[in-house]
């Protein structure tokens, strides 16, 4: 219930700032994402099968980049929806906009939150990490972001000790801005 009260929190916060002056870049793009948790067998992985990202300027050097997570289990004994969950990022570029209006682009570092329900092994997942990356400078509205995270997961089995896990994976965005 915690949980679900701050990403309730974190998306009214993101939807005030982001939505209260009309000229504030909005991303808006395709982030492909496979896992695979250092226990599954060879050729068992997940795909994310909703895989958006929403991105908006919350400040001159700061964007909000929010992702959902609906993962599909393929291989081994199940195969079905197995995660679901939302994920964060706040990266913090390396250049200063000169004003809030303009696309950021350029180098960026931030810090990574994610929480998710494992259905197939029962599981709850809090990851927590950083992500360095770049996001190309467009003229037009089209855009890469290129990003790689490194951290940690904590997952609280139903029925099994907790452990965590090494958390790790590159991130592409492709994508439009709206504004």
């Amino acid at each position: 219930m915690k949980k679900i009260i701050f990403i309730t929190i974190l998306a009214l916060i993101t939807y005030g700032q982001c939505f209260s002056q009309s000229n504030t870049p909005i991303f808006i793009g395709f982030q492909p994402n496979i896992t695979v948790e250092p226990f599954y067998d060879k050729g068992e992985f997940d795909l994310d099968i909703a895989p958006v990202v929403f991105e908006a300027s919350v400040g001159l050097r700061t964007n909000i980049k929010i992702s959902p997570i609906v993962n599909y289990h393929f291989g081994g004994t199940t195969n079905g929806v197995s995660d679901i969950g939302v994920f964060s990022v706040l990266p913090i570029f390396i250049k200063s906009k000169e004003a809030k209006n303009e696309r950021p682009y350029g180098f960026y570092l931030g810090p990574v939150i994610g929480f998710g329900r494992n259905l197939i092994n029962s599981h709850y997942t809090t990851t927590l990490s950083i992500e360095p990356g770049y996001m190309f400078e467009t003229k037009n509205r089209f855009t890469i972001s290129m990003g790689l995270q490194l951290g940690g997961s904590y997952f609280s089995y139903d029925k099994e000790p907790n452990k965590w896990v090494i958390h790790w994976g590159p991130k592409f965005s492709f994508g439009f801005w709206i504004n």
